[in-house]
């Protein structure tokens, strides 16, 4: 669990980071590193969920 914490610290780092990049410079590439970035952790959070109830039918 201390995994997906620090992964989700991780990201919302990331996503800040290129946030402030792109008010910066204006270059909207670090937009698309945004939806890479959050595309990336919406399908790691859907296989991380699988996972746990897979471990729950498994274990009961």
């Amino acid at each position: 669990m201390i995994v997906v914490r620090l992964l989700i610290v991780a990201l919302l780092i990331a996503v800040a980071a290129f946030g402030l990049a792109w008010l910066f410079t204006g270059d909207r590439k670090y937009l698309g590193y945004i939806g890479r970035v959050l595309r990336f952790a919406i399908v790691f959070g859907f296989v991380a969920a699988l996972l746990f109830v897979v471990e729950r039918v498994v274990l009961r």
